[in-house]
C-alpha cells in the first residue's frame, strides 16, 4: 500500500506541475478546445467538422484565433455537452478532473479484472500510471484517452460473464475513438456473437441519440469526407506533418520512406499502409485462432489488439501510448510469474523503461546528435521499437502454443 501511496503522489505532483515544454501562446484549453468549440458550435446548429466555425466561435471569445479541426465520431460530443454551458478555462478545468476520475477508474478495472494473474497488479499499475509521461502528456493536453479507455478496460472486463454490457462499453468507445472497433473483430474471430451485436447495436443507437446535438446530414459528412481521411493522413485539415519527431506509427515510416509533397500519404505509403494493416489483422488472427478461457491470453490478446491499434493509424502521438498501458502491465507481470524466457527480460525491459521516458529529453538528445543521422533516426524511432517490443510480448503471451494456462503447474512431489 505504501508503494501504491507513493505513485499516486507522484501522479498528482506530475500532472500538477508545469509541464516540461512551456505551451505556445495563443493555447488556451490545449487540444481540449477543439472539442469543447465542437460541442459549442454544435449546440448553436453549426456543422462542428468546419474548421472555420470553430475558429470563429473561438476569435469572438477572443481567447484564440486557432484551433485544431474536429475529427471524432458525432457521439463523441456527448461527452462534451457540458460545454455551451461554462467558458473555456472552466470547461478545460472540469475535462481534466473528469479525464483524472477516468484514470483512477482505468487502474481499478485492471486490479479488479486481473487479479487471477498475481497480487503485484495493483503495485505495477500504479509505478506505471505514475511514471509515464504519456499519461502526464495527456492530461496536459487535455487529451480524451482516459474515458475512452475506460469504456474499453470496462467492456473487456464484463466481456466474458456479461457480453451484452461489455458490447455496449467497447461500442461506445468505437463511437468515440474509432480504434477500439479493432476489438469487436477481435471479438468475432472468437466468436463472441452476443458482444460483437450489442456493440455493433450500441454504435447506431449512439448516432441516432446524438441527433438532438447534431444533425442526420453532418454526421453523414462524418463517414462520407471525415472519416475516408483519416486513412491518407488529412485529419480534417490538421496542420501537423506526418513526419514530425517520434509519430509511434508505421505509415510515419512509410512516409518517410515514400514522402509525398503535402502532408498526405502518397498513393504508394497509402497502399502499403493498406496492406499492412490487413496483414496485421490476418497475422493476429492466425496467432488467435484458438478458443481460450485462460485470463492470461485473453488479456494479453485484447493487450496486442490495442498496441495494434496504435501502430495502424497515420498519427499516434506520445499521449496515444497510455493504451499500451496493459500491454506493459502484463508484459512486466508475465516477467515476475516466469511465463517469459529469461533472455527475453532485457529487451522487454529496455521497451518498458522508453515508453514511460519523457519525450522532450529524448528530442533534446536527437537534436544534438543530428550530425549522425542514423542515431538521430534510431532516437526518433525509439518508443516505436519499444511499442512493437512490448506488442510481440503480449502477443505471444496470447497465442495458442505459447501458454496453456495462466499459472505454472504445481511441483510434482519428490
Amino acid at each position: 500500500m505504501l508503494l501504491v501511496a507513493m505513485a499516486v503522489i507522484w501522479h498528482l505532483a506530475t500532472v500538477c506541475s508545469p509541464p516540461l515544454v512551456a505551451p505556445p501562446k495563443d493555447s488556451v484549453g490545449r487540444d481540449f478546445a477543439s472539442y469543447y468549440y465542437a460541442a459549442r458550435v454544435a449546440s448553436e446548429g453549426g456543422n462542428p467538422y468546419s474548421k472555420a466555425a470553430l475558429e470563429a466561435v473561438a476569435i469572438s471569445d477572443g481567447l484564440r484565433e486557432e484551433v485544431h479541426p474536429y475529427f471524432y465520431p458525432p457521439p463523441f460530443l456527448w461527452l462534451v455537452s457540458f460545454a455551451p454551458a461554462v467558458d473555456l478555462v472552466s470547461g478545460f478545468q472540469l475535462w481534466w478532473f473528469l479525464n483524472e476520475g477516468c484514470l483512477a477508474a482505468c487502474c481499478m478495472v485492471l486490479v479488479t479484472w486481473w487479479r487471477p494473474l498475481g497480487g503485484a497488479v495493483g503495485v505495477v499499475v500504479a509505478a506505471f500510471v505514475a511514471l509515464m509521461y504519456g499519461v502526464a502528456y495527456s492530461a496536459e493536453l487535455g487529451q480524451a484517452n482516459f474515458p475512452v479507455l475506460l469504456a474499453v478496460l470496462v467492456g473487456l472486463a464484463l466481456e466474458p460473464r456479461w457480453p451484452v454490457l461489455g458490447g455496449i462499453a467497447v461500442g461506445l468507445a468505437a463511437m468515440w475513438k474509432m480504434s477500439p472497433a479493432l476489438l469487436v473483430l477481435w471479438w468475432a474471430l472468437r466468436g463472441r456473437n452476443t458482444a460483437v451485436m450489442a456493440a455493433v447495436a450500441t454504435a447506431i443507437g449512439s448516432s441516432v441519440a446524438t441527433l438532438p446535438l447534431l444533425g442526420l446530414q453532418e454526421q453523414l459528412g462524418f463517414y462520407r469526407y471525415v472519416l475516408p481521411g483519416l486513412q491518407r493522413g488529412d485529419y480534417n485539415g490538421l496542420e501537423i506533418k506526418i513526419g514530425m519527431f517520434a509519430n509511434h506509427s508505421v505509415p510515419n515510416l512509410l512516409h518517410q520512406l515514400l514522402p509525398s509533397a503535402d502532408d498526405q500519404l502518397s498513393a504508394v505509403a497509402r497502399a502499403a499502409s493498406t496492406l499492412f494493416q490487413f496483414s496485421l489483422v490476418g497475422a493476429l488472427g492466425y496467432l488467435f485462432r484458438f478458443p481460450t478461457t485462460d485470463p492470461l491470453r485473453v488479456g494479453a490478446q485484447a493487450s496486442t489488439v490495442l498496441v495494434a491499434a496504435l501502430l495502424i493509424p497515420v498519427y499516434t502521438y506520445e499521449h496515444h501510448l497510455v493504451f499500451a498501458l496493459p500491454a506493459m502491465i502484463l508484459s512486466v507481470l508475465a516477467v515476475a510469474r516466469g511465463w517469459l524466457p529469461r533472455w527475453w527480460v532485457m529487451p522487454l525491459g529496455i521497451a518498458v523503461a522508453v515508453l514511460l521516458f519523457d519525450l522532450p529529453t529524448i528530442r533534446r538528445i536527437a537534436q544534438a546528435c543530428q550530425r549522425v543521422p542514423v542515431l538521430f533516426f534510431a532516437l526518433q524511432e525509439a518508443k516505436f521499437v519499444a511499442l512493437v517490443t512490448v506488442g510481440s510480448t503480449v502477443a505471444w503471451l496470447g497465442a495458442a502454443a505459447a501458454v496453456v494456462e495462466s499459472r505454472p503447474p504445481a511441483p510434482r512431489p519428490v
